[in-house]
């Protein structure tokens, strides 16, 4: 930028382009480097287990991210996440019974096949 501030990050850019032209030039380094801070930083860093998947399904493409390794949030932070994504939605249900109807339907059929009682 022309008055001498610097992304740290993707995200920092992300956050700053998505500001009106006219907020964004009335800022001052301070304010900007005061703004950066307080989002903190969104980069996932040192996942073990990330896992990202691009589904077509139906007219569009659906994604399936996992995510695992040590929990890092502190107990405040994970109870608003909580409230802010509760487990039970109609969503999260329609996609385990999904899941499961397709592992069962996986696990049967190769049952079937593997003991003879579908030839192939």
């Amino acid at each position: 930028m022309p008055d001498g501030f610097v992304y740290d990050s993707n995200a920092q850019a992300a956050l700053f382009d998505r500001l009106p032209p006219e907020i964004l030039g009335s800022l001052t380094v301070q304010q900007k480097n005061a703004i950066a801070s307080a989002a903190g930083s969104t980069d996932w860093k040192g996942h073990p287990v990330n896992i990202r998947l691009s589904l077509p399904f139906l007219p569009r493409r659906w994604y399936v991210t996992i995510v695992s390794g040590p929990e890092r949030r502190a107990r405040d932070r994970r109870r608003r996440d909580r409230t802010i994504n509760p487990i039970r939605t109609a969503g999260n249900l329609v996609f385990i019974l999904c899941s499961a109807i397709l592992f069962y339907g996986i696990a049967i059929g190769t049952f079937l096949v593997s003991s003879s009682v579908i030839d192939y």
